[in-house]
């Protein structure tokens, strides 16, 4: 009797997922909690093990369809007589995305531990896993073992294969097709609002100069991400947002941080960033940025976010008007510091200067709110001495 295994509950509350890679054939033999088949949904990409041993009989469907929780996803042969028991499926592994990129997990069976960004670098690059050594925990293959370091972001506007597709039609599908729902839904349900500017970083790179030479690290990233925490306590209504038509003003301030990896930009979480000083945000923001571009990030890893800091900067850019993701009221874009004209005491200098732009959600961000929320992070930025008080 065949043994039918159902897609299951991932969690989150989400009701259908994307066959992203078959692991398995009808045919094959496959043993209990060998991995089965590669699924993502809105909130991570997950390989999901087998409930049983014994040999494949069907496959629910074809790579890129989209089933609902509780359709049938593989059919199994495992020698039962009658109705068959029905084992307590393993727990799926998951690996987290955000709206753009999967991350690493471990593998069951004889096939080699990998996440699916560093297994489809390997197809990219045309490396045979099997024949790879892993570095990783459990021997996990990592991207920096297929000897393709991970590109830093200035090498990204260099990539030979950045905005390639053949001409024709293409299914929207994967990481891409979670990409397009969550860019439409945001920017479809929220009324943005947008502020640019731009402040002298003289001070800010000054304090990071000045720490570098007594051995401690102190990014300008991390001093907006401290002071963008301490602006969203001070001004909680900022710190919400709109779900079933109420006002939801979250109690924990949790930032997350654009990244930029192999696989597209992700968006990792510092849970209670207003718990953070300068030097634990540098600290915290590098060690989720190394385990983004590893592959090793979690599913709690992305999630909870209450406002998010993306430095378009990195990429080399200086204005953007930022997407708000669901969930949030408020985003704040940091672009690249460069010498640019200024007036200084009267007269026109050149100074490090640091474009920004904050997006609000004007259903619940008006001007005057948002401009001060805005010039209490300007402060700190110009000034980044403010934030060392007490440290």
């Amino acid at each position: 009797m065949p043994h039918v295994f159902r897609l299951p509950d991932i969690g989150e509350g989400l009701e259908e997922a994307e066959i992203v890679e078959w692991l398995v054939r009808p045919g094959d033999t496959v043993v209990r909690d060998q991995a089965l088949v590669e699924v993502l949904t809105d909130k991570a990409s997950s390989e999901l093990p087998s409930p049983v041993a014994g040999v494949v009989l069907t496959l629910g469907g074809a790579e890129g369809d989209r089933l609902q929780v509780g359709d049938v996803l593989i059919e199994i042969d495992d020698g039962s007589v009658g109705e068959p028991a029905m084992p307590e499926a393993p727990t799926p592994v998951v690996a987290a995305t955000t709206s753009e990129a999967a991350t690493g997990r471990t593998t069951s069976g004889n096939r080699p531990k990998a996440s699916p960004a560093t297994r489809k670098l390997a197809r990219e690059r045309g490396i045979d896993l099997a024949t790879t050594i892993g570095t990783g925990p459990g021997g996990r293959i990592t991207a920096a073992d297929l000897d393709t370091p991970a590109p830093t972001p200035a090498s990204v506007p260099d990539d030979p294969t950045l905005g390639q597709m053949e001409p024709g039609r293409h299914a929207l599908r994967g990481v891409r097709g979670v990409v397009a729902r969550n860019m439409a839904q945001s920017w479809s349900e929220i009324p943005h609002i947008h502020t640019f500017d731009e402040l002298d970083a003289s001070l800010l790179l000054d304090l990071r100069t000045r720490m570098q030479g007594m051995g401690r690290e102190v990014t300008p990233l991390a001093v907006a991400i401290v002071s963008a925490a301490g602006a969203l306590r001070r001004f909680p209504l900022v710190n919400a947002c709109i779900d079933d038509n109420k006002i939801l003003v979250h109690e924990r301030v949790s930032l997350g941080v654009a990244v930029a990896t192999e696989g597209g930009l992700i968006v990792p979480v510092l849970e209670d960033a207003d718990q953070l000083d300068v030097f634990a945000a540098t600290t915290a923001v590098a060690e989720l940025a190394e385990r983004a571009r590893a592959g090793d990030l979690t599913a709690a890893d992305l999630r909870g976010a209450t406002f998010t800091v993306t430095n378009y900067g990195s990429l080399g850019g200086r204005w953007a008007t930022p997407i708000i993701p669901p969930g949030q009221a408020a985003i704040l874009g940091l672009g690249r510091i460069a010498d640019r004209p200024t007036v200084v005491d009267g007269a026109v200098a050149a100074r490090p200067m640091l474009p920004f732009v904050f997006g609000a959600d004007h259903r619940l961000v008006d001007g005057d709110l948002l401009e001060a929320f805005k010039r209490s992070i300007v402060d700190d930025l110009t000034e980044p001495l403010r934030l060392l008080v007490g440290s």
